[in-house]
Protein backbone atom coordinates (compact mmCIF):
# COMPACT_ATOMS: atom_id res chain seq x y z
CA UNK A 1 0.00 0.00 0.00
CA UNK A 2 1.20 3.24 -1.25
CA UNK A 3 0.15 6.32 1.61
CA UNK A 4 0.85 9.62 0.47
CA UNK A 5 1.77 12.37 2.88
CA UNK A 6 -2.12 12.98 3.30
CA UNK A 7 -3.07 9.76 4.05
CA UNK A 8 -0.27 9.65 6.88
CA UNK A 9 -1.89 13.29 8.14
CA UNK A 10 -5.31 11.52 8.25
CA UNK A 11 -4.06 9.12 10.46
CA UNK A 12 -2.43 10.83 12.28
CA UNK A 13 -5.27 13.49 13.34
CA UNK A 14 -7.79 10.01 13.62
CA UNK A 15 -5.49 9.45 16.27
CA UNK A 16 -4.69 12.52 17.72
CA UNK A 17 -8.55 12.73 18.29
CA UNK A 18 -8.98 9.16 19.55
CA UNK A 19 -6.21 10.26 21.81
CA UNK A 20 -7.89 13.15 22.57
CA UNK A 21 -10.79 11.39 23.55
CA UNK A 22 -9.15 9.66 26.32
CA UNK A 23 -7.48 12.09 27.76
CA UNK A 24 -10.58 14.00 27.99
CA UNK A 25 -12.45 11.11 30.02
CA UNK A 26 -9.09 10.25 32.37
CA UNK A 27 -9.16 14.05 33.26
CA UNK A 28 -13.15 13.78 34.36
CA UNK A 29 -12.52 10.54 36.16
CA UNK A 30 -9.57 12.82 37.58
CA UNK A 31 -11.37 15.75 38.86
CA UNK A 32 -14.12 13.26 40.16
CA UNK A 33 -11.52 11.54 42.41
CA UNK A 34 -9.99 14.98 43.44
CA UNK A 35 -14.01 15.98 44.32
CA UNK A 36 -14.29 12.58 46.42
CA UNK A 37 -10.70 13.20 48.27
CA UNK A 38 -11.55 16.76 48.78
CA UNK A 39 -15.08 15.88 50.51
CA UNK A 40 -13.33 13.28 53.09
CA UNK A 41 -10.76 15.40 53.72
CA UNK A 42 -13.37 18.71 54.28
CA UNK A 43 -15.20 15.70 56.47
CA UNK A 44 -11.47 14.93 58.44
CA UNK A 45 -11.37 18.49 59.39
CA UNK A 46 -15.29 18.25 60.92
CA UNK A 47 -14.25 15.11 62.70
CA UNK A 48 -10.71 16.51 64.14
CA UNK A 49 -12.61 19.64 65.31
CA UNK A 50 -15.20 16.99 67.20
CA UNK A 51 -12.34 15.14 68.48
CA UNK A 52 -9.51 17.33 69.02
CA UNK A 53 -10.32 18.21 72.80
CA UNK A 54 -9.26 14.40 73.77
CA UNK A 55 -5.75 14.09 71.59
CA UNK A 56 -2.41 14.56 73.38
CA UNK A 57 -0.22 17.32 72.80
CA UNK A 58 1.78 14.68 70.58
CA UNK A 59 -1.49 14.18 68.51
CA UNK A 60 -2.47 17.49 68.00
CA UNK A 61 1.10 18.64 67.02
CA UNK A 62 1.07 15.82 64.42
CA UNK A 63 -2.79 17.23 63.22
CA UNK A 64 -1.02 20.45 62.69
CA UNK A 65 1.72 19.21 61.20
CA UNK A 66 -0.77 18.08 58.57
CA UNK A 67 -1.82 21.78 58.14
CA UNK A 68 -4.46 21.88 60.16
CA UNK A 69 -4.71 24.93 62.37
CA UNK A 70 -7.25 24.82 65.45
CA UNK A 71 -6.04 27.75 67.26
CA UNK A 72 -9.77 29.87 66.33
CA UNK A 73 -11.52 26.49 66.62
CA UNK A 74 -10.50 26.18 70.11
CA UNK A 75 -10.95 29.90 70.84
CA UNK A 76 -14.62 29.77 68.59
CA UNK A 77 -13.67 33.21 67.70
CA UNK A 78 -11.87 34.79 65.12
CA UNK A 79 -9.43 37.66 65.37
CA UNK A 80 -12.44 40.19 64.53
CA UNK A 81 -14.75 38.68 66.90
CA UNK A 82 -12.41 38.44 69.60
CA UNK A 83 -11.16 42.08 69.36
CA UNK A 84 -15.17 43.32 69.54
CA UNK A 85 -15.57 41.27 72.48
CA UNK A 86 -13.01 42.85 74.09
CA UNK A 87 -14.14 46.64 73.07
CA UNK A 88 -18.20 45.62 74.20
CA UNK A 89 -16.47 44.40 77.48
CA UNK A 90 -14.44 48.16 77.74
CA UNK A 91 -17.71 49.77 76.84
CA UNK A 92 -20.12 51.86 78.93
CA UNK A 93 -22.82 49.44 80.34
CA UNK A 94 -21.47 46.93 77.69
CA UNK A 95 -22.74 48.37 75.11
CA UNK A 96 -22.22 50.54 71.74
CA UNK A 97 -24.13 51.30 69.02
CA UNK A 98 -23.34 49.34 65.69
CA UNK A 99 -21.74 52.40 64.01
CA UNK A 100 -19.77 53.12 67.72
CA UNK A 101 -18.63 49.51 67.65
CA UNK A 102 -17.18 49.73 64.11
CA UNK A 103 -15.30 53.13 64.74
CA UNK A 104 -13.92 51.72 67.61
CA UNK A 105 -12.49 48.42 65.77
CA UNK A 106 -11.20 51.04 63.38
CA UNK A 107 -9.41 52.70 66.01
CA UNK A 108 -7.69 49.78 67.32
CA UNK A 109 -5.25 49.83 63.75
CA UNK A 110 -2.46 52.78 63.12
CA UNK A 111 -3.92 52.67 59.09
CA UNK A 112 -7.26 52.89 58.80
CA UNK A 113 -7.22 50.63 55.55
CA UNK A 114 -6.26 47.89 57.27
CA UNK A 115 -9.21 47.29 58.80
CA UNK A 116 -12.41 45.15 57.13
CA UNK A 117 -14.82 47.59 55.80
CA UNK A 118 -18.31 47.97 57.85
CA UNK A 119 -19.90 45.42 55.65
CA UNK A 120 -17.16 42.85 55.89
CA UNK A 121 -16.80 43.99 59.64
CA UNK A 122 -20.29 42.52 60.60
CA UNK A 123 -19.86 39.39 58.63
CA UNK A 124 -16.40 38.85 60.80
CA UNK A 125 -18.92 39.43 64.33
CA UNK A 126 -21.92 37.34 63.17
CA UNK A 127 -20.43 34.02 65.44
CA UNK A 128 -20.85 36.55 68.43
CA UNK A 129 -24.56 36.76 67.73
CA UNK A 130 -25.01 33.54 66.66
CA UNK A 131 -23.69 31.87 69.70
CA UNK A 132 -25.50 34.73 71.72
CA UNK A 133 -22.08 36.19 73.04
CA UNK A 134 -23.41 39.62 71.75
CA UNK A 135 -27.38 40.56 71.21
CA UNK A 136 -28.84 42.90 68.84
CA UNK A 137 -31.66 44.92 69.00
CA UNK A 138 -33.08 46.95 66.00
CA UNK A 139 -32.25 50.67 66.28
CA UNK A 140 -34.03 53.80 65.12
CA UNK A 141 -33.35 53.22 61.62
CA UNK A 142 -34.81 49.99 60.25
CA UNK A 143 -33.48 49.81 57.22
CA UNK A 144 -29.73 50.12 58.61
CA UNK A 145 -27.62 48.73 60.95
CA UNK A 146 -25.84 51.12 62.06
CA UNK A 147 -27.82 52.20 64.84
CA UNK A 148 -28.61 49.04 66.35
CA UNK A 149 -27.89 48.57 70.25
CA UNK A 150 -25.02 45.88 70.35
CA UNK A 151 -24.40 44.63 73.94
CA UNK A 152 -22.74 41.68 76.30
CA UNK A 153 -25.34 38.50 76.47
CA UNK A 154 -25.58 38.80 80.25
CA UNK A 155 -23.73 40.57 83.16
CA UNK A 156 -20.66 41.25 83.61
CA UNK A 157 -19.73 40.38 87.35
CA UNK A 158 -18.03 43.58 89.04
CA UNK A 159 -14.51 43.27 90.32
CA UNK A 160 -14.29 43.09 93.84
CA UNK A 161 -12.84 46.22 95.14
CA UNK A 162 -9.55 46.29 97.65
CA UNK A 163 -10.25 46.07 101.15
CA UNK A 164 -9.05 49.81 101.91
CA UNK A 165 -11.54 51.44 99.73
CA UNK A 166 -14.22 49.68 101.48
CA UNK A 167 -13.66 51.95 105.06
Amino acid sequence: MNATIVDVLIENIKTDQSLLKQTEAQIETAKENKRNVVDRLKDYRRDVTVLLKYADDEQRKRIEELGFDFSESERGLNPVASLVMDIVMKAKDNQLTNVELYDAYVKTFKKKEDAFNYTEFNIKCRSLFNTQRLLRKKGTDPKSSRTDIISLNGRVIPKEEPEAKKK
